[in-house]
């Protein structure tokens, strides 16, 4: 009896262990939560271009087929913009962004410091990952990497719901962010420099 009392009070605490592990782990996290503390991936390049000349050029992309016949899991194709507030070209200004899938989210403009910086925010998302994130931020940093060359850093951020969401948001920067953000990336290198050599022999 005691053996079998015994091994109750094991698997009772057993379960109790795993109940408040299961708790904290989708308990919810503060949407004050410090930034520098959410999930994050950077890549960065150097695009051959003086720094002025890349922000310029950057901000005046065509990105329509930049994924050419790739799909990229959990995220679908852009298909058009339209401007909430502003033209979307100074801090404050908004845009809902419409997806292939019906899904949307609303692109905001947090900081615009030329040649060196621009952030924007991804809120009101109606995609899956929205059961995983409160909201997402996205940054470009440029900086001269000497007169003729530029350093593009692209940060993204997501602010996880929980501790849970980590894995998820991790697994999905993985399998697809990351390589989204790659062929954007690589898009941005090759039309900046093709421009800026096209313009360089006109003048």
């Amino acid at each position: 009896m005691k053996d079998m009392s015994r091994q109750k009070k094991i698997i009772y605490t057993s379960l109790a262990v795993i109940a408040v592990i299961i708790i904290i782990g989708f308990f919810p996290l503060s949407q004050n939560l410090d930034p520098e503390k959410w999930v994050k991936i950077t890549i960065s390049d150097t695009i051959i271009a003086p720094l002025a000349d890349t922000w310029t050029l950057a901000g005046n992309l065509d990105f329509k087929g930049v994924a050419r016949d790739r799909k990229y899991d959990d995220l679908p194709e852009i298909t058009r913009t339209k401007f909430v507030k502003g033209d979307f070209s100074k801090a404050g200004d908004s845009r809902v962004i419409y997806f292939s899938t019906g899904d949307t989210l609303v692109e905001s403009i947090r900081v615009i410091q030329g040649p060196h910086k621009f952030e924007y925010e991804l809120t009101k998302p109606s995609l899956p990952l929205k059961w995983f994130v409160y909201k997402a931020r996205g940054a470009f940093v440029y900086s001269a990497l000497n007169k003729d060359k530029t350093i593009v850093k692209w940060t993204y951020s997501f602010h996880q719901k929980n501790l849970v969401s980590r894995f998820f948001i991790q697994k999905y920067i993985d399998n697809t962010h990351k390589a989204w953000m790659r062929d954007m990336l690589n898009t941005t290198k090759a039309q900046t420099e093709k421009a800026y050599v096209s313009n360089h022999q006109k003048n």
